[in-house]
């Protein structure tokens, strides 16, 4: 566990934000926003692929609503 006052380590090279993974799985995706979570999503390819391949992943989950008149 990282504290306030203890040395920020570098990422690997295979954790960098600009590689991103061919394959997603929801733990890679929550792991990839843990782990990037101070990165800026539109500054940062590994942490927007992350979210667009959560929020994907909830748009096929919910059945379509049609919306009330």
């Amino acid at each position: 566990m990282r504290t306030p006052w203890s040395p920020q380590r570098a990422a690997p090279v295979s954790d960098s934000c600009a590689m991103v993974p061919e394959r997603f799985t929801e733990d890679l995706a929550h792991s990839i926003l843990l782990i990037h979570r101070s990165c800026p999503t539109d500054q940062c390819a590994r942490r927007k692929a992350a979210v667009f391949f959560l929020y994907e992943q909830r748009m096929t989950a919910l059945p379509r609503r049609r919306r009330a008149r």
